[in-house]
């Protein structure tokens, strides 16, 4: 279930030019698709997955990535002030137990 949808607007003549761009770029390595394609026939057509479909995957693995990070990171920082709390509340016991005996 998609809970949104990330609608980037581009004008029509500058469609080219960002599909062109991202083609030349190659982010994430990912394939870029051929224009033209053979059928179960062997005939040859128009790749039904387009470059503008590729455009759409990378900015899908860009989002990913950037999601990944930020809760990696976010993780991070919860462990490491869990860490502190943990680490404190170790020194208090062992201040304690120095001081009484």
């Amino acid at each position: 279930m998609i809970d949104f949808v990330v609608s980037i607007p581009v004008r029509e003549l500058d469609a080219q030019n960002v599909i062109d761009a991202f083609v030349a770029k190659r982010p994430y390595s990912a394939p870029v698709p051929a224009d033209k394609v053979l059928d179960n026939a062997g005939n040859e057509i128009d790749n039904p997955i387009t470059k503008a479909n590729y455009v759409e995957d990378c900015i899908a693995y860009f989002i990913l990535d950037v999601t990944k990070t930020y809760l990696v990171d976010k993780a991070a920082r919860e462990a490491n002030a869990q860490a502190k709390v943990d680490a404190e509340a170790a020194a208090a016991d062992l201040a304690d137990w120095i001081r009484n005996n």
